[in-house]
């Protein structure tokens, strides 16, 4: 039986299939993968075999993580040719009705294995009509350090337009990726030496929140940390039509760069949106490597923090040195493509 696509809708959210795989809604403590020693290695998943014919248009999936490899955010997704005749019958409606993230390790011998990493993403109720990996979230988080090495990840996707086979149309894409063994290690630290004062560590910082877009015309002074047109910003925004993927570009002799914890414990420092520092927030809370500033940064993301620096930045008095990262984003672009943003930032008191 076909359905136009409003019953089709309706009939797919009151039975959706169950997802399969790796996800979740949360970032709760439960989610999280044991320790090394304790943890249980799970069987590769069976992915479900793709059909030959499938108007699922894949956009290319990547991997991107934080300085220390605790956190990945995943990029990519698909949509539908709804121009494909061969796939679609006449006077008939398609929509995804199931996606899966599904992690497996690749073994340096050949052959994959399950590993306790976890895949967690925001799935949407019912049918929808285009799937975007980083608007729902899809991350991999693993502050234990539970696994490293070659990881390959698949992205499935099911489409119909028949409410009593929502698998009519699979179609599969993946990437591979490397978390690194030093990723996975624990690091001694020297506890009889004394840790020298971090510079900046009497600087304090204030902060504010400034709303601007990635195609609005808009980007942001750094010393009012307010709204301006492009043509007067230090910060200007932009994002992939595809992905979603937003990218940080500086003016005006301003450079930036990702805040790292140079890759060590303890992690109670990787700060993000929902993690700010305790207040209030010192110079010394934001490390980063003053070689790696640059002036653009693909994947503005909240799950970490940013540097900028202007011409007059004084690593002494706090002068021209600012910190900031995606407080909120709109789940769906604009009419025109804009996609409108919060940014906090933090500057010399």
């Amino acid at each position: 039986m076909k359905y136009p696509i409003s019953r089709y809708l309706l009939t797919i959210t009151m039975g959706a299939i169950a997802l399969i795989g790796y996800t979740a809604c949360s970032d709760d403590s439960s989610s999280k993968a044991t320790q090394p020693d304790q943890q249980t290695i799970p069987d590769a998943p069976m992915l479900p075999a793709t059909t030959e014919i499938s108007p699922v248009i894949p956009s290319p999936l990547t991997v991107t993580s934080n300085p220390d490899q605790t956190k990945f955010r995943i990029s990519g997704g698909a949509t539908l040719n709804l121009n494909d005749t061969t796939a679609i019958p006449a006077g008939t409606e398609v929509a995804f009705t199931n996606m899966t993230l599904d992690l497996v390790k690749l073994n340096p011998a050949g052959g994959t294995t399950g590993t306790p990493l976890q895949v967690t993403f925001n799935k949407p109720a019912g049918a929808i009509g285009t799937i975007n990996w980083y608007d729902l979230g899809a991350s991999i988080n693993d502050e234990n350090k539970s696994d490293c090495g070659t990881f390959m990840l698949y992205a499935t996707y099911m489409a119909s337009y028949d409410a009593n086979n929502p698998s009519m149309y699979v179609s599969r894409d993946s990437v591979t990726f490397v978390r690194e063994d030093i990723y996975c290690q624990e690091i001694v630290e020297d506890t009889t030496t004394k840790v020298p004062e971090a510079p900046g560590a009497n600087i304090e910082l204030v902060f504010a929140t400034v709303n601007v877009g990635t195609k609005d015309g808009t980007g942001i002074s750094l010393a009012s940390m307010s709204a301006v047109p492009v043509a007067n910003a230090d910060l200007t925004f932009s994002s992939d039509e595809l992905t979603g993927v937003i990218t940080i570009r500086s003016a005006n002799g301003v450079q930036i760069t990702e805040y790292t914890n140079q890759k060590r414990k303890p992690f109670d420092d990787d700060w993000t949106a929902e993690d700010l520092p305790p207040a209030p927030a010192h110079m010394s809370d934001f490390r980063f490597s003053e070689k790696s500033l640059t002036t653009a940064i693909e994947g503005f993301d909240s799950f970490m923090f940013y540097v900028a620096t202007t011409p007059s930045y004084n690593s002494e008095t706090g002068d021209g040195f600012y910190a900031f990262t995606l407080q909120s984003k709109a789940p769906t672009p604009e009419a025109n493509g804009n996609i409108p943003i919060t940014v906090l930032i933090y500057k010399k008191k």
